[in-house]
């Protein structure tokens, strides 16, 4: 009997605990399935039905002519980032005035006159790529006056500058022009005092001869004849037939002699002597009227006594 009670005992408390168990998985799959969303329902998808192609109508209008002139450049659009904190102000784009004053540029530096031409005297520089304010021009619009520092105006050519916003202009009262500085007439030139002059000597070997030789010329170089020339030794002289192939003065000597060559042997051996020449004027070769030169001493030694001479003739 105790057996019984005992078997029923553990059947009851089977029973118990398969029931908790059964409770507690009854309700947590209530939770998960309270939990769980709903499946979406599809929603149908639209049926497109084609419809014929419009028409465009395009209307051509008159196109509005926009002159732009040929100087004026076009603006380049430029991404640039955006401060977030500027202000609208700040983004405008701002425009640069432009000067239509009336003003003159340079490529290089041009003078500055006083008036309009050449005859009037230079006043300054204007410098090149430097506008200048213009203040009038000439009726002929060939030259521009200029307003300078301090109050001063200047003209400048039109040929030598490039004029800007000049159609205004009005026609500037030019000054006198300045009167003309008379040039002196060209000093006379200072003539020697002399007529004949030398131009070089040099002496040469003993040959046993004493010589002197040489050739006259005028300042072209062209050989003068008929010019005879004196060497003289203290109480003694000796005067040459005259230049060129002229002859003696008794004879026909010196006859073959070349243009403007003279010559006048002493002697056979050496004369040491500080011997003295000059071209002269003489009518019968003994006798001197008129010295034309400036007398040029040469000294004759025993090494060296042949000379030669040459001379110029000035006037």
């Amino acid at each position: 009997m105790r057996k019984v009670w005992l078997f029923g005992g553990i059947i009851l408390l089977l029973s118990i605990i398969t029931f908790f168990i059964f409770t507690l998985l009854f309700t947590q799959f209530f939770v998960i399935t309270s939990n769980t969303p709903p499946p979406a329902t599809p929603t149908p998808q639209p049926t497109f039905t084609s419809s014929p192609t419009a028409t465009v109508l395009v209307i051509a209008s008159e196109p509005t002519a926009t002159s732009t002139p040929l100087d004026t450049p076009v603006p380049t659009v430029t991404a640039t980032s955006v401060d977030p904190t500027a202000t609208a102000t700040s983004l405008s784009p701002t425009a640069t005035p432009t000067s239509a004053a009336p003003q003159v540029v340079a490529d290089s530096t041009v003078n500055v006159r006083s008036g309009p031409g050449l005859n009037y005297p230079v006043i300054g520089a204007l410098p090149p790529n430097t506008a200048v304010p213009a203040v009038g021009r000439t009726a002929d619009q060939s030259w521009w006056q200029l307003q300078l520092p301090e109050g001063q105006t200047g003209w400048v050519a039109a040929s030598v500058v490039d004029a800007r916003n000049t159609a205004g202009l009005p026609v500037a009262q030019a000054p006198a022009p300045p009167e003309p500085t008379a040039t002196p007439p060209p000093p006379e030139p200072t003539r020697s005092p002399y007529q004949f002059e030398p131009t070089g000597w040099y002496s040469d070997r003993n040959l046993g001869l004493t010589r002197f030789l040489g050739n006259i010329t005028d300042a072209n170089g062209t050989p003068v004849n008929g010019v005879p020339v004196q060497a003289a030794c203290g109480g003694f002289s000796v005067i040459s037939n005259p230049s060129g192939p002229v002859g003696g003065w008794s004879s026909n000597d010196g006859a073959d002699d070349p243009p403007g060559f003279y010559d006048i042997t002493i002697a056979r051996y050496p004369v040491v002597c500080k011997w003295t020449l000059s071209v002269v004027y003489t009518e019968d070769g003994v006798n001197v009227l008129q010295r034309l030169s400036e007398p040029v001493e040469i000294d004759v030694t025993t090494e060296e006594s042949i000379v030669t001479a040459n001379w110029r003739k000035n006037w």
